[in-house]
């Protein structure tokens, strides 16, 4: 049974629509047709903590990445509903009442997130009412072709039989319109990661096959605390790479990761390992002798 689901969600695209439109990680073709829509003050705002709200895969996450985008992005509730709650706790921690569940390390930063979050809550209605129909749109029209790809190749189904099985029931590909050339493949839940729609759906289907893979690695490499560093990330990808190219013959991008994908491919040339013993060769030859 595939396990690949695509979305087209509102609020997920409105938080990277803001992202976009201030050129915070993004600065495209959405960027300039929508950043003249909102005022220069409030994109200047999110712009000067590009930094705090941007990632960069193996090499930065922001301090605020998952308290104003991860989290908001998962859609549980609006986007609107959560940057107003955050106002609303950023104001109770200014007068002193700091609940027991609030990470200490985001004190600091709480004149700022209250900040952010005015602005994230002033502008969502205008873009739901305004621009979300016309991007739903487009992604709507590009996921059927995708997931025939993935049902017609019984891809989850194969990875699953390689790598392991999924932490959850699926893993959803939630689709947006304003990434392109920037950040993405960004994981924003455990059985969910966001992703463009300018690539080919052949292109895609190999993005996002590697992504589901990472996933994959995650529940299977948990006692390796493979994903606890960037120094390891590397690996990790070559990891996914490597049975990426089992299944499909061949591999796309992560080039910067191919002498990973022939050490796995050496060693499974005379022994048949498991991914964590893969992992743990490769930690050993590549960052343990670097390391001593």
């Amino acid at each position: 049974m595939n396990k690949i689901r695509f979305a087209a969600n509102q609020d997920t695209n409105y938080v990277f629509h803001m992202l976009a439109v201030a050129k915070c990680g993004y600065d495209n073709e959405y960027s300039a047709k929508y950043c003249v829509l909102y005022p220069t003050e409030d994109l200047s705002v999110i712009k000067r903590h590009e930094d705090l709200l941007t990632v960069c895969g193996g090499q930065h996450c922001g301090q605020l990445f998952d308290l104003m985008v991860s989290q908001p992005a998962c859609a549980r509730i609006s986007a609107k509903a959560y940057y107003h709650g955050l106002i609303l706790l950023g104001n109770e921690i200014l007068n002193g009442n700091i609940p027991e569940y609030v990470d200490k390390s985001l004190i600091p930063y709480t004149e700022i997130i209250i900040e952010l979050s005015e602005i994230m809550v002033k502008h969502y209605d205008n873009y739901i009412e305004t621009i979300w129909e016309h991007e739903k749109a487009k992604i709507e029209q590009y996921i059927p072709e995708l997931s025939d790809l993935f049902e017609s190749t019984l891809f989850s189904e194969k990875a699953e039989n390689l790598v392991g099985l999924l932490e959850s029931d699926s893993f959803t590909a939630t689709l947006v319109t304003s990434v392109a050339g920037g950040a993405e493949a960004i994981d924003i839940s455990n059985d969910q990661d966001v992703f463009g729609i300018e690539r080919t759906h052949t292109d895609a289907f190999y993005f996002i096959g590697h992504e589901f893979i990472i996933y994959l690695l995650m529940k299977a490499l948990r006692h390796a605390n493979a994903f606890n560093s960037f120094e390891t990330w590397c690996l990790t990808e070559g990891l996914a790479e490597y049975y990426l190219k089992r299944i499909m013959g061949d591999t796309r991008f992560f080039n910067q990761q191919q002498q990973y994908v022939a050490f796995y491919e050496e060693l499974s040339n005379s022994n048949s390992l498991s991914a964590s013993a893969l992992y743990e060769a490769a930690l050993e030859q590549f960052i343990n002798k670097r390391n001593p």
